[in-house]
């Protein structure tokens, strides 16, 4: 049923069909009315034929020959309309009501007046539609950027902590061993959520903890690591892997094997927004490749899914290195 509606032609029937019934039932309840209803189905015959008949043929006058940039047999074509719809008016009122109305004057400048309306109506539609397909259009290219950028974090992820258990394999292969299964835990997560729009908090925080986890396995007691979820509502539905990368970036660049260095990390909501930060240490003189792959990804997606709605605050002085996320809830 709801496909027939959309076929244009049954909805244009429909409509002129409940438009003639409207004009017929003010005709019959009018106050100087005095004919029976079916007396009334013939009064609105007189306006309403004129009108069906001027306003499709405005509308192929103007997708045909306007729209062409015809414009000198749009013009003429306009004249020959009014002139159909004013003798096809005045016809229909000699014989249905026996006398007419209107001067031949007035009758002209209505049915111009009903062109003018046609097209202009015509242009609305392509408006509506126009902008109705340009709003698609940005949300399926914001979903096709959204899925690549969630596709890119997961190789740039995996291809740093297979560096780091390598590394702990030529130092300490059981240490190694526990840090695979930590990543299989992590993988996990990647494949049974990454592909959802939105998961529960709790699950990310899972998340978080093994990959925490995952990164003190490779350090010493010289590293400070504090971890603070206990103000975060876990039934909250959010986005997946949006911390991880700042997490990642913390450990990457704030942490050393030998040297003193910190990582904190806090997560807090209330019913109306959460805040993430992260806090790391900056090691002097370290050497570290830096692509900056997933925190620009990261970036990106927060302005993909919380467009006005979070602010992302990045301090960096000679002592330590700040992230700040907020989001509206």
């Amino acid at each position: 049923m709801i496909q027939v509606l959309k076929k244009r032609w049954v909805y244009h029937t429909l409509t002129w069909i409940l438009g003639y019934l409207t004009l017929t039932l003010m005709t019959f309840f009018g106050e100087d009315n005095t004919n029976s209803f079916f007396s009334s189905l013939s009064e609105p015959l007189v306006s309403y034929i004129p009108i069906i008949i001027i306003t499709y043929l405005s509308f192929w006058v103007k997708e045909n020959l306007f729209d062409a940039r015809r414009y000198v047999s749009f013009t003429l074509a306009v004249i020959v309309i009014v002139g159909i719809g004013t003798i096809l008016y005045e016809s229909l009122e000699l014989l249905i009501r026996g006398e007419l109305g209107n001067s031949r004057t007035q009758n002209i400048t209505n049915f111009i007046f009903l062109q003018a309306i046609a097209i202009g109506l015509q242009y609305l539609k392509r408006g509506i539609i126009n902008q109705y397909q340009l709003q698609e259009l940005k949300a399926k290219t914001a979903m096709t950027e959204l899925n690549a950028l969630k596709a890119q974090i997961n190789p740039h992820f995996l291809f740093n902590t297979l560096n780091n258990i390598y590394g702990m394999n030529n130092i300490d292969p059981e240490k190694g061993s526990e840090m695979i299964m930590e990543l299989s835990d992590v993988m996990r997560y990647h494949l049974e959520f990454s592909k959802q729009g939105q998961v529960r908090l709790e699950d990310e925080i899972h998340l978080l903890r093994s990959y925490i986890k995952l990164e003190q396995l490779r350090l010493r007691d010289t590293c400070e690591v504090q971890v603070d979820f206990e103000d975060a509502d876990e039934r909250i539905m959010i986005s997946p892997l949006l911390f991880v990368p700042f997490v990642e970036n913390a450990f990457k660049h704030g942490t050393h094997s030998t040297k003193d260095c910190f990582v904190h990390i806090k997560l807090t909501t209330t019913p109306s927004r959460l805040l993430f930060t992260v806090k790391n240490s900056l090691i002097a003189n370290r050497k570290v490749v830096k692509t900056n792959i997933g925190l620009q990804n990261t970036k990106r997606r927060l302005e993909l899914l919380f467009p006005n709605k979070h602010l992302l605050k990045i301090v960096k002085n000679e002592v330590y290195y700040l992230v700040e996320l907020s989001i509206e809830l």
